[in-house]
């Protein structure tokens, strides 16, 4: 649903930030602006979860944090032991990659038991978002990862990690279209990589995505309140 309020906007952005070598008080300051744009989370690195988990306390800002990222080529017991940390360090939702190689091979229940064993470590209410990197992928390809992640659990399927020294492409509405159009209505979409303005943001949350991942979060506000104006700022 396209949000029509600078307020609502934020809600569906998941605040990212997953650059190397960030500091505690980098991060403190990165967290703290989230928490005052009231972004819905924040996409963190595993070491500073801890650190968010205390600055977000009693805001409506949720702590996410990536796993596997950004290859996804670590075993599924490593997963396991990735998410059950993570959790215990107070993380709300976990971003996970797929082993890539397995969707290009067409092996979709090896993606499936290993979301499966990811999500059975979660705590009720933790949120499972699995990243299968459509950039990657053929069509067919990422429909047969999407659906195989469904079945295992996930909650949101995420088009891709974005991470930039891939050098992989951005996604595009159609990736959202293609994943809307075969996952069941209760599963949510994050469109992510090189979704960095207002007008992208738009174009893949109008294809049916529910969540945006961006490190530009705050640029989008106020590029949305300028185009919608002071009305649409609530």
């Amino acid at each position: 649903m396209m949000p029509k309020t600078r307020d609502a906007l934020a809600a569906v952005i998941d605040q990212t930030q997953l650059g190397l070598g960030v500091t505690r008080a980098e991060m403190a300051a990165f967290v703290a602006k989230a928490v005052e744009h009231r972004f819905g989370c924040v996409c963190i690195l595993p070491n500073m979860v801890a650190l968010a988990r205390r600055i977000t306390a009693g805001s409506r800002t949720k702590v996410a944090t990536v796993i596997s990222f950004p290859l996804g080529a670590d075993v599924p017991g490593v997963k396991r032991a990735e998410a059950r940390d993570a959790v215990e360090r107070g993380a709300d939702e976990i971003d996970m990659v797929i082993d890539v190689a397995t969707a290009r091979m067409g092996e979709a229940g090896a993606i499936e038991r290993e979301v499966a064993a990811v999500r059975a470590v979660l705590a009720d209410g933790v949120l499972l978002k699995v990243i299968i990197e459509m950039p990657l992928l053929t069509s067919e390809q990422a429909v047969a990862a999407a659906l195989a992640a469904e079945r295992g659990g996930a909650h949101i399927v995420k088009t891709s990690t974005g991470f930039k020294g891939l050098n992989i492409r951005a996604t595009t509405a159609d990736d959202v279209r293609l994943l809307r159009s075969v996952l069941q209505p209760g599963t949510g979409i994050k469109a992510a990589g090189g979704i960095s303005s207002w007008p992208l943001a738009a174009a893949v949350l109008d294809a049916g995505a529910t969540r945006v991942g961006a490190s530009s979060g705050i640029a989008m506000l106020d590029q949305f309140a300028a185009v919608t104006g002071p009305s649409a700022g609530a």
